[in-house]
């Protein structure tokens, strides 16, 4: 496996148009070897699978290991740059660099997350005062109690979003700089925020168009998938070589 250690300075700014040109290079890397990032989605995705069906336990590994398959797919993306191609075995590469980094970041990733829900079920709590009654209004025959509760709903939604982008914005890039920095977990997050803080614009233009592709992946059975997932995990890649590398 690629065990380079790439340099990491302070976060640059870029243009607002980089955020549609990052998926377009990330579409770019799939191109050039469409069946190892179409079988290595594919595995991701078995792996996945098989690891939810353990209640419980397996949702929660998932949710950690999912930071380190991240890594190494980085990893991948660093070997295609380098003319090693990208090879459906990157996929556990993380598992042969930084892990107990990488392992740390998917415990705080899931340890934020957890937060999150818990902040928005205290939200909704303080707005109906109890679980019973928010249920009471949802089954109300009432329309006016009917749309409250949907107010309510939505209101709950748009606090949670706002709670987990500074949790996104802290992860998008830290998979990258533990595994290619080997920068420590805490210290990853901080960068990886202030990484996304300063390119806020691209980012809103790149989540724009990512939606557009997700919508438009989904129509044929979902199988777009195949292609938006590499495109997404590439462009994490080369976002991260323009933003920090020096």
């Amino acid at each position: 496996m690629d065990h380079a250690t790439v340099t990491v300075g302070n976060p640059k700014r870029m243009a607002a148009g980089r955020g549609t040109a990052w998926l377009v290079d990330g579409f770019g890397y799939f191109r050039e070897n469409p069946l190892n990032w179409i079988l290595a989605m594919l595995l991701f995705l078995i792996v996945s699978i098989l690891l939810n069906l353990v209640p419980v336990i397996g949702s929660v590994a998932m949710s950690v290991l999912m930071t380190v398959f991240i890594g190494g797919i980085m990893l991948g993306c660093y070997s295609q740059k380098q003319g090693g191609g990208f090879r459906v075995k990157h996929l556990f590469a993380g598992f042969t660099r930084n892990t107990g980094q990488l392992l740390l970041l998917g415990v705080l990733y899931l340890a934020g997350n957890f937060l999150v829900l818990l902040l928005m079920a205290g939200f909704v709590l303080m707005m109906v005062g109890d679980g019973g009654e928010l249920l009471t209004l949802l089954l109300s025959p009432d329309p006016e109690a009917i749309q409250g509760a949907f107010s309510i709903a939505i209101l709950a939604f748009l606090a949670g979003l706002a709670l987990y982008m500074p949790l996104l914005m802290a992860y998008w890039f830290a998979p990258s700089l533990v595994v290619l920095g080997n920068i420590p977990a805490l210290k990853a997050l901080q960068l990886s925020f202030m990484g996304c803080l300063v390119n806020v614009v691209p980012f809103l233009v790149y989540g724009v168009v990512a939606m557009v592709l997700l919508i438009l992946a989904a129509i044929p059975f979902a199988l777009g998938l195949l292609v938006l997932m590499p495109m997404v995990m590439a462009s994490i890649y080369i976002a991260f070589r323009e933003i920090f590398l020096v």
